[in-house]
């Protein structure tokens, strides 16, 4: 993972604040781990432009400002230091799946875990959700899809991803 990586700023225990700059102009973006399943210790990873009117991350509006990489590593390298302070911790992520559109920030991630497997498998489990679909859509909604947990494999198509650690 030798991307630049964006500077952070940690707004609370688990949400961080950064800059993206590109063609496109300079935005606010937030990563935020929200805790869905205390039991099992089960996080979800999400990131997106901060919408100060509204107080939220908007995870469905695509930047394009050219550095998409910059912003991924920026993601990666923080939920990697999250698993390692939050070593029983199970972390979900998924691009945003709009109904009729094909979820392409779930593929940049699968693209980010094949580009960087070995590294991430040395300490890291990685699986892969194959989600349930109904004449092509996902059954369900995040986080709460219909489908399986399978080991990450290259060259399957997942709808989500989880990573713990070993």
């Amino acid at each position: 993972m030798n991307i630049e990586k964006y500077i952070t700023q940690r707004i609370s225990e688990n949400e961080f604040q950064f800059f993206s700059e590109g063609n496109s102009g300079k935005y606010e973006m937030r990563i935020q781990f929200s805790e869905i399943d205390a039991e099992r210790s089960i996080y979800n990873l999400g990131f997106g432009i901060w919408n100060p009117l509204l107080g939220q991350l908007d995870d469905q509006t695509e930047v394009r400002n050219g550095d998409t990489d910059n912003i991924l590593a920026t993601v990666g390298q923080h939920a990697l230091e999250f698993l390692i302070k939050n070593p029983e911790a199970n972390l979900m992520a998924t691009g945003t799946i709009l109904k009729g559109q094909l979820a392409l920030r779930t593929r940049k991630y699968q693209m980010g875990i094949n580009s960087n497997f070995e590294f991430l498998s040395e300490k890291h489990n990685i699986y892969g959700f194959v989600a349930e679909k109904v004449n092509g859509e996902i059954v369900g909604r995040w986080p709460y899809l219909k489908g399986n947990w399978e080991i990450f494999e290259s060259g399957t198509n997942y709808d989500a991803f989880l990573l713990n650690l070993k």
